[in-house]
């Protein structure tokens, strides 16, 4: 009988990774693939699938001439305690969307995990989108297989000026007013046919998105695709940060309601166990058993129907 060498080898590839992340940190100028390959004895092909793997789960990032860049932060964020009292937050300014609020829990990997359900539920690019300043949103983290479509335009950050195409930033800029405020100050540009454009329609839309807990983009941000986002907030409820996915505008036509399903599931499981001050939550519920929760989650499916029945009509 052979031996089965599969955990070795993912060992092998794991430290691979843990080089590649300390070389591109003794080069905050960033290095091309090639490069990488020569310093680690790997083919350019190898180099290229691991950098495509660094960037796409958010620890690194492509500069404009494309050499790999090691992020400033793992893919789910650094967060820091805001200061209520002097209204300070993490970075010396107001306290800011990143800033857990008194007594909150870290997050931990509650959040990474609630991105990777998605992906698993859905086979369908997931994000987790978070506001770094009062102007810029960042895209966190991201799960998604090789060969399937990425969202045109869309990189490591949603600078202002396109912040009101996306489902994400959608339920960012419907927690927050401050961000509202400072989006809408300037002329909202058309990024494809079907983007809002008037603020007073898109404040109508955002009022509904906090309401209902969810958003929707159907080709608003690019042509052909469509993005689906619901809040995961902080127990504090200082703090808000958008779970997602992307995935073509036919699909999203074809499969919302269950699509969105997943997505409302998955956000309200993470802010539960966010809540929890824990990583994992592995006990069932006391009460009712598992035809409570296939209820539940026809419940959801119907509710988020009727939403984009009307949303359609």
């Amino acid at each position: 009988m052979s031996e089965d060498t599969s955990g070795a080898r993912s060992l092998k590839t794991a430290a691979m990774v843990l080089r590649a992340l300390r070389l591109l940190g003794d080069h905050p100028g960033g290095l091309s693939a090639a490069e990488i390959g020569e310093r680690l004895g790997k083919s350019p092909a190898t180099a290229r699938y691991m950098v495509n793997t660094l960037c796409e789960a958010g620890f690194a990032r492509r500069d404009e001439a494309g050499r790999c860049v090691l992020g400033t932060a793992p893919p789910w964020g650094p967060w820091g305690a805001g200061d209520a009292a002097a209204g300070a937050g993490a970075d010396g300014g107001p306290a800011g969307p990143g800033d857990l609020g008194p007594g909150d829990p870290a997050p931990g990997a509650v959040l990474a995990e609630a991105v990777t359900e998605l992906y698993r539920r859905t086979r369908q690019r997931a994000y987790l989108v978070r506001r770094t300043g009062t102007l810029v949103a960042s895209v966190s983290d991201v799960r998604g297989h090789q060969g399937l479509a990425r969202l045109p335009g869309l990189d490591t950050h949603v600078p202002p000026e396109r912040a009101h195409g996306l489902a994400f930033t959608k339920v960012l800029l419907a927690a927050s007013p401050t961000y509202r405020d400072a989006v809408t100050a300037e002329p909202l540009a058309a990024l494809t046919p079907a983007t809002v454009t008037c603020p007073v329609r898109l404040g109508a839309e955002l009022e509904v998105v906090a309401r209902q807990g969810w958003a929707r983009d159907e080709e608003e941000y690019a042509r052909g695709f469509g993005t689906l986002a619901a809040p995961i907030t902080s127990p504090s409820g200082t703090s808000t940060v958008a779970l997602g996915l992307s995935c073509s505008s036919r699909r999203l036509a074809a499969h919302a309601e269950e699509l969105l399903a997943d997505v409302v599931t998955v956000a309200r499981d993470a802010a539960r166990q966010w809540a929890a001050g824990t990583e994992r939550d592995d006990e069932p519920e006391p009460g009712p058993g598992p035809s409570h929760a296939r209820r539940r989650a026809r419940t959801v499916r119907r509710r988020a129907g009727r939403g984009l029945s009307a949303r359609r009509r």
